[in-house]
């Protein structure tokens, strides 16, 4: 309890008086601002004088009134908080000698917004009532961002109790109703309408004057080691050199040379997606089997538009697109947006990356 104590002390306040915004809500900089605060509290609490070490994934829950206010800027908010917090790293890391060898040791930034309504409780030893003020957020962080595609929580909306361990419930609420431009979030993985992922590479950490190969390569991986795209055995030629995207699946596993993996890199124009026990395709396109019986043979299609340089979908299964239900036609083809949300059976959930 002690820990939440610090955080509600720290950052909400006492009485305080509300954002600055409209009618007391909480601005776009205060919400930056005051989850910047929090990053500094942990990672001053968690680095030594040998060793650099801060929190990369943030659940940030936020009065009704702000979230409502607060709901569309979410992915730039998002953003914004990464380049804040690297600011910051880029400045410890320059001002200690210890700390220049410094390798991100997480994979990803992840950020979550959630609406904490009145009725919710953070549970921790002891169950602690908060009510998060308008104009003030309440924060929990983790070091390490978890590798789930999924948003981290997902429950608070709805009210009732927000367990602090559990922040990897499995979500797919999509930001369909707003027109967005991927291309102004093409560092962002969209995982749901308030949850979002950021690469953190190497070349997060240098200032832009240089740069190298190694820096360009996601943390973790080294010229000997980095990811691959699988190479597969077909039939069917790559038909364009601009076909290139990436699969990624949670709840199972794609079946590629006899071999499971939870990625896939698209490099023909034309994808079969299948259960494990699909021999051919049913129109000469490439097969990706997923290791579920559940899965029909086919369950959906995906093919290169090269003359438009976007991909298209089309279902046979039951399959949802972005939160939205596709007709069960194979000749029915609706386009397959960067950052996609693919939802098979109700269950199995499928990111489409464009590369």
């Amino acid at each position: 309890m002690g820990f939440f104590k610090k955080i509600k002390d720290g950052l909400l306040g006492t009485e305080g008086n509300g954002g600055s915004g409209q009618q007391g809500v909480i601005t776009a900089q205060e919400l930056v601002d005051q989850t910047f605060e929090h990053f500094k509290i942990r990672l001053n609490d968690s680095s030594t004088d040998m060793s650099l070490l801060f929190p990369t994934s943030f659940v940030i829950y936020l009065n009704p009134e702000d979230y409502a206010a607060r709901k569309q800027e979410f992915p730039m908010r998002a953003t914004d908080i990464k380049k804040k917090c690297l600011k910051e790293v880029r400045k410890r890391i320059s001002d200690n000698p210890e700390w220049q060898d410094y390798i991100p040791h997480s994979k990803y930034w992840k950020i979550q917004f959630v609406e904490f309504k009145p009725d919710c409780v953070i549970s921790s030893d002891t169950d602690t009532h908060f009510e998060v003020e308008k104009g003030h957020v309440m924060i929990v962080s983790d070091l390490y961002a978890n590798d789930f595609g999924g948003p981290l929580y997902d429950g608070a909306s709805s009210g009732g109790r927000v367990v602090t361990t559990v922040h990897n419930v499995k979500g797919t609420t999509s930001l369909q109703n707003l027109a967005i431009n991927t291309d102004a979030f093409k560092d962002v993985t969209i995982l749901g309408q308030n949850s979002f992922r950021l690469e953190f590479l190497r070349n997060d950490l240098s200032d832009g004057s240089q740069k190298s190969n190694v820096a360009e390569r996601p943390a973790g991986t080294s010229a000997d080691n980095a990811p691959k795209p699988q190479q597969k055995q077909s039939s069917t030629p790559v038909s364009s050199a601009r076909a290139a995207g990436e699969l990624q699946i949670f709840e199972s596993s794609f079946m590629v040379n006899g071999q499971k993996t939870d990625k896939y890199v698209i490099n023909t124009d034309n994808l079969q997606i299948t259960g494990p026990n699909a021999t051919t395709s049913t129109d000469g396109s490439e097969l990706l089997k997923i290791d579920d019986d559940s899965i029909m043979n086919p369950h959906l299609n995906i093919r290169y538009d090269a003359p438009n340089n976007r991909y298209l979908i089309s279902a046979v299964g039951d399959t949802k697109l972005n939160d939205r239900i596709l007709e069960r036609n194979p000749d029915n083809w609706s386009e397959l947006p960067n950052n996609s949300s693919i939802l098979l059976n109700g269950d199995i959930q499928i990111n489409f990356m464009k590369k």
